[in-house]
């Protein structure tokens, strides 16, 4: 599931939350469980050690530390434990009620989301399994504090990065460009090379580079084409096809658009000059 952590920010803010316990689970290496079902509560699972493999209807997610996992209530469920090391995790349990109609139900929902290493997020646990372990009315106050500060640290990891990831991917994309602007290059084949729909791959492009993947590869071979015609005796046809356009009229006219002059009079300035 495509998670829109805004929304889920939101969603969390307007839940009426229970927590209902917090424990923490050591398993032996080889150990497999399937034919289950998740508990009547949803819950958020923290990988601490070790890794596992685990199954909520049917969508396999791979478990370590670093990540963090929902699960919704009453899900088939099948894990089992990757490697040779112990998998050590811990469950927080809840029930929440009170989301607006029309709102996607994250609290019956699976998902994975990418926080990276967040020692705050093990002290946060460690301390909310403390708070979970004595009785007092004060203390469930306290519970109920921790759960969303954990929640907000988890969101807050999980944006940032994002973020990064999504910075990492638009500079490969520029490479890309870069290499192979010469060849036919469409944003939707583009996109897809980064397992992103085109709308997406456009927007983080934007976000981080203040144009569009179009715009950037048009600019990227009037550049070249600018040095090639300033540099070589080539004739625009063949420059034209260097840059990427198979047509050399269409190339002239979208060169003086963007420049405001045409490619033979750039040469024929070009040629005077060294004269």
């Amino acid at each position: 599931m495509n998670v829109n952590l805004n929304q889920l920010a939101r969603y969390y803010a307007n839940m009426n939350v229970t927590i209902i316990d917090l424990i923490r689970a050591i398993v032996p290496p080889g150990r497999k469980y399937a034919g289950g079902n998740t508990p009547p509560f949803s819950a958020w699972i923290f990988p601490l050690r070790g890794q596992a493999r685990m199954f909520f209807n049917g969508v396999p997610y791979e478990m370590e530390y670093g990540k963090i996992f929902h699960a919704g209530p009453n899900l088939p469920l099948e894990k089992e434990v990757l490697g040779q090391s112990e998998w050590d995790y811990m469950v927080l349990h809840y029930q929440a009620v009170g989301a607006g109609s029309g709102t996607v139900p994250y609290e019956l929902s699976h998902f994975e989301l990418e926080t990276g290493y967040n020692t705050r997020i093990s002290d946060l646990l460690q301390r909310l399994q403390t708070c979970c372990s004595l009785p007092g009315s004060l203390l469930e106050l306290r519970v109920k504090s921790l759960f969303f500060s954990i929640l907000d640290e988890i969101l807050t990891s999980a944006v940032n990065r994002r973020s990064e990831s999504g910075r990492l991917l638009v500079e490969k994309a520029m490479e890309y460009i870069g290499r192979h602007y010469m060849e036919p290059i469409t944003i939707p084949k583009l996109a897809d090379q980064y397992g992103l729909k085109s709308k997406q791959f456009a927007y983080l492009f934007q976000k981080y580079t203040g144009m569009g993947p179009n715009e950037y590869l048009i600019e990227h071979r009037v550049l070249r084409a600018k040095e090639l015609l300033s540099t070589t005796e080539s004739s625009v046809a063949d420059i034209s096809a260097c840059v990427g356009y198979s047509d050399p009229y269409y190339f002239s006219k979208l060169f003086k658009k963007r420049t405001g002059f045409s490619p033979s009079m750039l040469q024929s300035c070009s040629e005077q000059s060294k004269d």
